[in-house]
């Protein structure tokens, strides 16, 4: 991409209606005309604000701009059963134990988590890529508009280049964007079987044609029943159930003073410590080797019941936050739009604002409705993440919100 935005055509306005007609009206300004002519010229375009403003309405949130897919859409559960093609070791046989095959559940479970992470990242990836050419096609007419207000004098290049520094920026941030669709996108293709033509890896635009053009909302409880959800990944944990087994087992060998008496021993060996680890049991005192295993079972078991049940609330709350911020960033952003639109055509129509001003709010505008579907992007991996503790995985998620940026994006567009 040229980062000479000033020698392009005029036709390439024709990307934003009203940059077309902006910009057909100031190319009937001739050089030869002085500043007010020009001014004048600019001052005659008086529906700028109003195409502008409904440029902005056709394409809030509920209209996610990206080109409608060639192919079927792939649902979630369709690129998870076909990424299960490729995984033949994840298939249950016959003569599995039981451990076996709730391992085997579990990391098929995973497997299937990747899928779904990928699936949602392309599809917002995709998202963010449309939403950014956006900011870059303002910006685009913001700086030709200002190139041609420099020739005919009525602005300074130093303010001409801010408009074009703009430019810059945004065609950095369009890059990345494009880049990082195309990092998504490569991500779910190498976990999907290859196609039937002897390509190894199916194409990235063929990918890309088959994605939903947004992400569908979600839909939860607000007020989960933790308990449950905690004792459903526990009985998924594949190793859980039969630990604590085990330690009942164990424990039922004993009698209720070898019980209390190995409670006595674990708690007087960690006072006399003194800080001084590790602990050590007295020379004197008794500690069977049957005390000792049913000690250690119960406390293996214990601590990866601790674990699942703090994963399972950990996944609860970043699902619930991440949802509600979800929620909360597209009505505010629906919100912000409509009184921001509002003020800036009042504005507009009282001379308090320019066009490049009612340009730079509908960038901005366009940055926080990205911010609100990265925050619907972080609600589909969180409610991921929550069903895979569920089936017994580890919690490995991140706090919502974190890298989206959208407490700062919601600001500029306020």
């Amino acid at each position: 991409m040229s980062i000479e935005p000033c020698r392009r055509p005029l036709r390439r306005l024709a990307r934003l209606p009203w940059a077309a007609a902006l910009a057909a009206s100031l190319a009937s300004v001739s050089h030869a005309n002085d500043w007010k002519s020009a001014n004048d010229e600019v001052g005659a375009f008086t529906r700028g604000h109003a195409d502008i403003l409904r440029w902005e309405r056709a394409n809030a949130p509920a209209q996610a701009p990206s080109t409608p897919p060639q192919g079927e859409p792939w649902t979630l559960e369709q690129v998870v059963a076909a990424a299960m093609r490729t995984r033949p070791d994840l298939l249950a046989t016959r003569g599995m134990s039981a451990l076996e095959r709730a391992q085997l559940r579990v990391d098929a479970r995973a497997f299937a988590l990747q899928a779904e992470r990928a699936w949602i990242r392309a599809v917002a990836a995709q998202q963010a890529a449309a939403y950014q050419r956006q900011v870059l096609e303002a910006a685009e007419a913001g700086a030709e508009l200002a190139q041609r207000m420099l020739r005919v004098g009525n602005w300074s290049a130093a303010r001409q280049m801010q408009e074009e520094l703009t430019l810059l920026d945004a065609q950095a941030q369009a890059l990345a964007a494009r880049h990082a669709a195309t990092a998504a996108l490569a991500d779910l293709a190498r976990l999907l079987p290859p196609p039937a033509g002897g390509e190894r890896l199916l194409a990235l635009d063929q990918v890309a044609r088959h994605l939903p053009p947004r992400l569908p909302a979600l839909s939860g409880s607000t007020a989960p029943d933790v308990p449950a959800l905690e004792q459903q990944a526990l009985l998924a944990h594949p190793r859980w159930s039969l630990m604590a087994a085990d330690a009942e087992r164990q424990e039922r060998g004993l009698s209720a003073a070898a019980r209390e008496n190995i409670a006595q021993t674990i708690d007087g060996a960690v006072v006399s410590a003194q800080g001084v680890w590790p602990a050590t049991i007295g020379a004197t005192q008794v500690w069977p080797h049957a005390w000792d295993k049913a000690a250690r079972d119960r406390a293996e078991a214990d601590a990866l019941e601790r674990r699942i049940r703090a994963d399972v609330q950990v996944a609860v709350s970043s699902w619930l936050a991440a949802q509600a911020l979800a929620q909360g960033t597209l009505q505010e952003v629906q919100r912000v739009q409509a009184a921001l639109e509002e003020d800036m055509v009042q504005r507009y129509n009282g001379m308090l604002k320019s066009t490049w001003d009612v340009l730079a709010s509908a960038r901005d505008r366009v940055r926080a409705v990205n911010a609100a579907l990265q925050a619907q992007r972080d609600a589909w991996l969180a409610h991921a993440e929550l069903q895979a503790v569920l089936a017994g995985l580890p919690y490995t998620g991140s706090a919502p919100g974190a890298d989206t940026g959208v407490a700062n994006a919601a600001a500029k567009g306020h």
